[in-house]
């Protein structure tokens, strides 16, 4: 085909592109456009390189954190003084608390709980115990030094307490009740 023909044909009268071709064309920009925005607005949502919908965790929430070991006491004061921060350092981890055995008190659910001394003698620590140490906890002495290896710390309620415990033993006598004191000389 002739070369000038073929020019006009593609350009229409006047130099113009005929109306079909300017239809297109303003179509295809229309469609890119709308596309460009509904891959921006998609962004926001799914895409962890752009917008603000995406949370990214820092590095000490997506590190594992292990069990923390505390004492009875540490733990009470720390969420006596401040809720808010013991929650975040402690929900959610498993806990390893030590401290001086008070008494059993049953829980309503067919289970033991212990209670922990803590400085506050109103607020001792509770401690509930899993279905497999409910023995241990029986054999306990009040003012005996016990540890506690519990799954969590317990949501609900106004009393603190750590939830699913076992009794760590360290060796026989750790459940035993002390030893009588010895009569003294002369006496029998």
């Amino acid at each position: 085909m002739d070369p000038g023909i073929r020019g006009s044909l593609l350009r229409g009268r006047n130099g113009r592109p005929p109306e079909g071709r300017k239809g297109i064309r303003k179509a295809v920009l229309v469609g890119g456009g709308a596309m460009l925005l509904a891959l921006g607005v998609a962004g926001q949502f799914a895409w962890p390189w752009s917008g603000p919908a995406i949370e990214i965790e820092s590095d000490a929430q997506a590190r594992p954190r292990g069990p923390v070991t505390i004492e009875a006491d540490q733990l009470h004061r720390a969420y006596r003084d401040d809720p808010d921060a013991a929650a975040e350092r402690f929900d959610g981890r498993e806990m390893v608390v030590s401290g001086e055995f008070l008494r059993i008190v049953p829980d309503g659910y067919g289970s033991l709980d212990l209670r922990l001394k803590t400085s506050d003698p109103e607020e001792p620590l509770g401690v509930d115990v899993a279905q497999i140490a409910i023995e241990e906890a029986k054999q306990l002495v009040p003012g005996q030094r016990v540890t506690v290896s519990c799954q969590q710390m317990g949501t609900g309620g106004d009393a603190l307490w750590v939830q699913d415990c076992a009794i760590q033993l360290g060796g026989d006598a750790a459940l035993r009740p002390p030893a009588p004191a010895a009569p003294a000389q002369g006496q029998e």
